[in-house]
C-alpha cells in the first residue's frame, strides 16, 4: 500500500484555524463553560488536529487562570507535535529554538543533496527541514497527545534551564536528523 505524507497546513490556513480556536476558548471563558469547549479542543489534538495542538501550546505557554497552570514543558512538547504534523505555523514559533539546529544543517557538507532530493526552494526550506527536526524530536521524547492530554498539569513556568535542555538535545539528535534529511 502507498504510503502518502501527511498534509501541510500552509502558514495563513493554519494561523486563521489558529485564531478562530482562541475565538472559541475566550468566549468559553467569558460565558463559563471553558471546561467544555477545551476539552473540545483536547479531543480535537487526540485526533491528529495540528492546529489544535497549537492553540494548546499557546495555552499551556501562560496558563488560563483558574484553569490551567503555565507548563513551559507541555508547551515545547504541544508545539513539536503541531510541528510534526506539518503545521507551517507552528513551526514559525519553534525557530527560535531550532536556530542553531538549522544552521547546523545549512552548513553539512550534504546540505546541497538534502536540497535537491527534498525539492526544496526558499520557500519551503524553513518548515521542511522544520518538520523533519519535529518528528525526530517527537521520537525521542516519545510523546503523543494522549500522554500529554493524561499528564497531570504542573505549574512550570519558563526557566533558562529548559532552552538550554531543549537546545542541548537538538544537538544531540542532529545525526538523526541529517540521517533523516538525506
Amino acid at each position: 500500500m502507498l504510503k502518502l505524507r501527511p498534509k501541510v497546513i500552509e502558514y495563513q490556513e493554519a494561523f486563521d484555524r489558529f485564531v478562530a480556536y482562541r475565538k472559541d476558548i475566550n468566549k468559553a471563558l467569558e460565558e463559563g463553560n471553558i471546561k467544555e469547549v477545551f476539552d473540545g479542543l483536547t479531543e480535537k489534538a487526540n485526533d491528529n488536529d495540528a492546529v489544535a495542538m497549537d492553540v494548546l501550546a499557546y495555552y499551556y505557554k501562560s496558563g488560563i487562570t483558574n484553569f490551567i497552570k503555565e507548563d513551559y514543558k507541555k508547551y515545547y512538547y504541544w508545539e513539536l507535535l503541531a510541528c510534526s504534523k506539518g503545521n507551517n505555523f507552528a513551526i514559525e514559533k519553534l525557530q527560535f529554538i531550532f536556530n542553531n539546529t538549522y544552521e547546523d544543517i545549512y552548513e553539512d557538507e550534504n546540505f546541497d543533496d538534502i536540497v535537491y532530493k527534498n525539492d526544496l526552494t526558499e520557500d519551503n526550506v524553513i518548515y521542511f527541514i522544520g518538520k523533519q527536526i519535529a518528528k525526530v524530536m517527537v521520537r525521542k521524547y516519545k510523546l503523543y497527545s494522549e500522554l500529554l492530554v493524561n499528564s497531570p498539569n504542573e505549574f512550570n513556568p519558563f526557566k533558562n534551564e529548559y532552552l538550554i535542555e531543549f537546545k542541548k538535545d537538538l544537538h544531540d539528535a542532529l545525526p538523526e536528523i541529517l540521517k533523516k534529511l538525506n
